[in-house]
């Protein structure tokens, strides 16, 4: 059963790194549109730049989860590279527990902004006047799926479960 739970929360961590890969693809894209609308129809996109930056935005924070999944995120191990296995597995476990609690943290957070930027109709002070919580909205998606890949993390060091790490 628990095992089941940390292979859906897997799934939707690689889902994310998707879901980054095909905002890099449309930043080049976009990039790519501009740069041919400048030099050859000598008209701007106007929107380009904006996009870019929240494509931006969302490639990073869709890939928090399976950064940490594959052990990308760096890591100071002073304190762990000469613990023998179990007391290391403690100190990870206390420090994955710590992590998902200032990711919980920050989440909620992130909620609340996307929630006061809907409710008060917020636009970018741009000439797209995009509505705001669009953007917004990936970071909380991103910490929420980073929140639960760090549960999965735990979890895969919790004594009984078989895929000890």
């Amino acid at each position: 059963m628990m095992e089941k739970f940390v292979k859906g929360i897997d799934t939707f961590s690689k889902v994310g790194a998707y879901l980054s890969a095909l905002c890099m693809l449309a930043i080049v894209g976009l990039i790519v549109v501009e740069v041919i609308c400048r030099t050859f129809f000598n008209f701007s996109t106007f929107i380009a730049d904006e996009y870019s930056g929240y494509l931006m935005v969302a490639a990073v924070m869709a890939g928090l989860a399976f950064t940490l999944k594959s052990d990308s995120h760096i890591r100071i191990s002073i304190l762990t590279a000469n613990l023998s296995p179990e007391p290391k597995r403690y100190l990870e476990s206390v420090a994955t527990l710590i992590a998902m609690s200032i990711t919980m943290f920050i989440l909620y957070h992130a909620v609340l902004m996307v929630y006061d930027t809907y409710s008060y109709d917020m636009l970018a002070d741009s000439i797209s006047e995009t509505p705001l919580y669009l953007p917004q909205i990936m970071v909380a998606v991103g910490l929420f799926g980073l929140a639960l890949q760090l549960l999965a993390e735990f979890v895969r060091r919790l004594p009984f479960c078989s895929r000890n790490r």
